[in-house]
């Protein structure tokens, strides 16, 4: 008895100790960054150079200026990739989602789609998300459009024109892109947006449209200049996109303030509504190093390579909040769960079973960045074994039958 009690004893604390060893390799990998270990991103842009302290702070890559088609085929036929290879391969080199940005947009575009015949010029759009898609194949996001409301291209009427929706050239694209990224999340992007409730009226007038034929998959608002907005007016608007059942990014804030202290104020004011809102399912911030953003002094580390406050603040603030689930749609604390049990956990033969009071009809995977990893369909069953073919480390692991979930951690030897 004694030799078994020691044999339990030992098991429970080899078991422990290989746990805490995953936890800690786990939290070593990622807790440089600020969000790591949360389900929303909080990334960054990278330009003609990945700064050697992105891996800090950030954990999603958006390229600031090179997928831009002016940046790309700035001469007609002569593509030039470098800075988009340079974001997207750190970007799969260290498991961090990557955003395309983006393919039409009036601002940027080369001088010489307007001179083109309309044809020509539908032509050529198709042949760059084509194009685009062939090289970069593992796309997350992708902003298929860029500010509709205010900045809409030359060659609109090539691509559709209005039509009978009003938007038929925005429908045009987002058919386009989901032709040729089958698998990536399309969003559309446009400012202007929380700061004014007409033009988030507008703005989901065309995410409607785009949502009655399954074309839009998440929602960009951008975020620079509202260092004067109420509160209140930011948190109606974001309800509003909430309430059309897609998850909502926030894709290119910053709080251009000079004064550190005004600048920590107003992010202490701002960040949480944004982190803590359920549809929000990530953040990206534009530019963070001094002299190397677009708003001269939203920057975040000084040229000597000190933090502003804000920054301070922002790494400490994120990392105790509570963590939310929201990988499947949005974490709309109506949708209802329902339980699932997962044996054994942890995985140390890379087979689990699976058991359910509800029929389960799909399971996803997912990493602690919220990058889906396996998309299984089941045939609504209660009971069943799976096999994963992950490598060591903590994951999500979403159980869906109908319109309930159940979401879990699973550790993997």
């Amino acid at each position: 008895m004694k030799n078994l009690l020691f044999c339990k004893r030992s098991w429970g604390i080899i078991v422990f100790a290989v746990l805490f060893s995953i936890f800690i390799f786990s939290e070593e990998q990622s807790m440089a960054q600020i969000a790591a270990g949360k389900c929303k991103f909080l990334g960054n842009i990278t330009g003609y150079s990945v700064p050697t302290d992105f891996s800090d702070y950030w954990n999603q890559v958006t390229p600031e200026n090179g997928g831009k088609w002016s940046f790309i085929e700035g001469t007609m036929d002569n593509m030039s990739w470098t800075y988009l290879d340079l974001a997207y391969n750190f970007a799969i080199d260290n498991s961090y989602p990557f955003k395309w940005h983006t393919f039409v947009w009036g601002s940027q575009e080369p001088d010489w789609v307007s001179d083109l015949i309309p044809s020509e010029q539908l032509a050529e759009v198709e042949e760059l998300i084509q194009l685009v898609s062939g090289r970069y194949t593992n796309v997350d996001y992708v902003d298929v459009v860029n500010e509709p409301l205010h900045a809409p291209p030359s060659y609109k009427t090539a691509i559709g024109g209005s039509g009978t929706t009003g938007y038929d050239w925005v429908v045009w694209a987002f058919k386009k892109a989901r032709q040729y990224f089958p698998d990536a999340k399309l969003h559309i992007n446009d400012y202007g947006i929380l700061n004014s409730s007409t033009n988030t009226n507008k703005y989901i007038s065309i995410i409607n449209i785009l949502k009655d034929s399954s074309l839009i998959d998440g929602i960009g608002v951008q975020a620079h200049g509202l260092e004067g907005t109420d509160i209140s007016l930011i948190v109606s608007n974001l309800n509003k996109l909430a309430a059309t059942g897609l998850p909502v990014y926030v894709t290119e804030y910053d709080v251009n303030i000079a004064d550190d202290n005004a600048q920590l104020l107003k992010y202490q004011q701002q960040f949480p509504v944004f982190w803590e809102h359920y549809a929000v399912k990530g953040i990206t911030l534009w530019g963070y190093k001094q002299g190397s953003i677009w708003k001269e002094d939203a920057y975040l580390v000084r040229n000597d390579g000190t933090k502003r406050p804000a920054l301070t603040w922002l790494n400490n603030y994120v990392p105790t909040t509570t963590d939310q689930i929201c990988i499947s749609g949005i974490n709309d604390p109506k949708i209802s769960s329902f339980s699932g049990n997962i044996f054994p956990n942890p995985v140390s033969n890379g087979t689990i079973s699976i058991s359910s009071q509800l029929e389960i009809q799909r399971i996803k995977i997912f990493s602690l960045n919220n990058k889906l990893i396996q998309d299984i369909e089941i045939f609504n069953q209660k009971f069943l074994t799976l096999d994963l073919d992950l490598e060591q480390g903590i994951y999500l692991i979403q159980l869906e039958s109908g319109q309930n979930s159940s979401i879990q951690k699973i550790v993997v030897l």
